[in-house]
């Protein structure tokens, strides 16, 4: 059987054109999306100095993270060695399982993780878009609380416990906050040292 030929006519220049803008608008919602990202990020440069930024934050007057917990009550053991030796780089908030962990701020909770040092923790990324809070070692989180979700500041989030590298019956949050350059990159960070945040005005 013989087949017939296929015949195929050129573009004309403005289906061409319109075939371009059709990309355009495709990849358009993807720099939308990113637009309100990157205005948050400027609203906390990165040049800011350690102590600037802990101002900063202080002045937010961030809460803290354990219900019926005073900032009188924290001890700094952001500098404290742990195994391989690594540092802390957080500070331990102790408190009968099951007591409420609360949002220290509005945010957006950016991911829920389990792994063998944090147990059940949950990373929150500020309003500003660079700040980063990290609660860990929880029991369970709040029901309700899913990647994604906006929280409002002293909403329960999830519950002190033991999960994770803590030592069995050494109920505690493990609490840290962070500095990203790059909101996608969650674990990443300049550490700041969460009582100098918290701490009661001297």
């Amino acid at each position: 059987m013989a087949m017939s030929k296929l015949h195929i006519r050129p573009l004309s220049s403005r289906a061409l054109a319109g075939a371009f803008t059709a990309l355009l608008a495709l990849a358009a919602p993807t720099a939308a999306q990113h637009a309100p990202r990157m205005a948050l990020l400027a609203t906390f440069p990165a040049s800011l100095s350690r102590g600037s930024v802990v101002e900063t934050l202080r002045a937010r007057d961030l809460l803290v993270p354990v219900e019926g917990i005073s900032a009188g009550q924290l001890h700094d053991t952001f500098n404290a060695a742990r195994s391989g030796g690594r540092v802390h780089d957080a500070i331990d908030i102790h408190a009968p399982r099951g007591t409420p962990v609360l949002a220290v701020a509005d945010g957006m909770v950016i991911k829920l993780h389990y792994g063998a040092r944090g147990g059940n923790s949950l990373y929150q990324l500020d309003q500003d878009g660079r700040t980063r809070y990290y609660y860990a070692h929880l029991d369970r989180y709040a029901v309700g609380v899913n990647q994604g979700v906006h929280v409002t500041r002293g909403q329960v989030i999830g519950y002190v416990g033991d999960t994770g590298n803590a030592q069995p019956g050494d109920y505690h949050l493990h609490f840290s906050i962070a500095i990203l350059n790059d909101a996608d990159r969650w674990w990443e960070g300049r550490n700041l040292n969460p009582y100098d945040v918290l701490r009661p005005a001297r």
